[in-house]
């Protein structure tokens, strides 16, 4: 949004770094500029000062069961601190724009709305899987600006189609085979992996019980766009790595107004 005008409608999840929330999305859509250009991708050329997310907020106790009433509710959040003075946006610390990627602290935000909401990191499954080309992926996000009575994400699906291991453009990027529409820029994406009379390792390092057969999705990374300009040119959609999402949050470098 500029103000209260809406420029354009994407996705977004949340992130966990220790005690802090960070909402994470694109950067073109923190910018409103192409990041490979930096043109503005509105035909306006508006450029945003503020964006307005969607979440749930609790609205009773919970009773003997432990459930509670919900209702939607936005919150709008400055991405600046002055008229596009200091940003209030986080960029890849070492590839900045170039890396399709944004994050900003609404620790505060959260907390002193009462969101009910919970960082992607923390609902993934427990287990570290790698990737591999071929590979079942979904893109949880919101096509057109579509939320059907809850801000619960459409889930597309997908394959892996690079191989993981090498790295695309010398970035920390990867394509998957899909058909996605305008709004899904910020989603997260999961791989799924089915596992079949193993055991698997997990996050603090320990190996798990053996499986008879586990189905596990882990964040794969963020999408931010299609491959192509035609709705159906190649059907290749692009995805960072997770890892880019950890360095964004992790990192101190904000971005700034040219």
């Amino acid at each position: 949004m500029f103000n209260h005008t809406m420029l354009a409608s994407g996705t977004c999840f949340f992130w966990r770094n220790g005690a802090q929330i960070y909402l994470i999305s694109n950067w073109h859509n923190f910018a409103g500029l192409d990041p490979s250009s930096g043109k503005p991708l509105s035909a306006h050329g508006g450029i945003p000062n503020k964006l307005k997310f969607t979440a749930l907020k609790q609205i009773s106790d919970a009773d003997a069961a432990g459930y509670f009433a919900m209702k939607l509710t936005t919150v709008t959040v400055d991405l600046y601190e002055g008229e596009f003075a200091e940003s209030r946006w986080k960029v890849h610390p070492t590839h900045g724009q170039l890396v399709d990627v944004g994050a900003i602290d609404v620790t505060s935000l959260v907390r002193d709305s009462g969101l009910s909401i919970r960082a992607a990191n923390d609902v993934e499954d427990d287990a570290v899987l790698p990737p591999f080309a071929s590979q079942d992926v979904f893109i949880l996000g919101f096509p057109l600006g579509l939320i059907v009575g809850s801000p619960a994400p459409v889930w597309k699906r997908g394959t892996i189609a690079s191989d993981p291991s090498f790295d695309i453009d010398d970035l920390p990027k990867l394509v998957v085979d899909t058909a996605t529409r305008k709004g899904m820029s910020g989603s997260v994406v999961l791989a799924r992996h089915t596992v079949f009379g193993q055991s698997i390792p997990k996050k603090d390092g320990t190996m798990s019980e053996p499986y008879v057969w586990a189905k596990r999705d882990i964040v794969l990374g963020i999408y931010s766009g299609r491959i192509g300009s035609g709705e159906m040119d190649a059907q290749l959609g692009i995805v960072w790595r997770r890892s880019v999402i950890d360095q964004t949050v992790a990192g101190n470098t904000f971005y700034i107004v040219k």
